[in-house]
C-alpha cells in the first residue's frame, strides 16, 4: 500500500546518501536553506517529492547509483 504513494527523497551531495522518505518528522521539519532545496536541488542537494517510491527507487539507480540508498521510513 506505501508503495503508491507520494514519498521525498533527501539527495545529499557531500555525503553522497539518498534517503527515502514517507512522511514522518524529517519531512515535517524540511525546509530550505542556502545550500539544500525543497522541490529542487542546490550545491549540497536537495529535497525532491516523487509520486510513489518505486519511481524514486528508479531514479536512484538511473542517476544515483554510485549514492548510498537510505530507506528511512519503513
Amino acid at each position: 500500500m506505501f508503495r503508491h504513494k507520494p514519498v521525498w527523497v533527501n539527495i545529499d551531495v557531500p555525503t553522497k546518501c539518498y534517503t527515502l522518505h514517507r512522511e514522518c518528522s524529517y519531512t515535517n521539519r524540511m525546509c530550505e536553506t542556502p545550500y539544500k532545496g525543497v522541490g529542487k536541488l542546490k550545491r549540497d542537494g536537495g529535497w525532491i517529492r516523487f509520486r510513489n517510491e518505486d519511481i524514486a527507487l528508479k531514479r536512484q539507480q538511473e542517476e544515483y547509483e554510485q549514492y548510498e540508498l537510505i530507506i528511512h521510513c519503513k
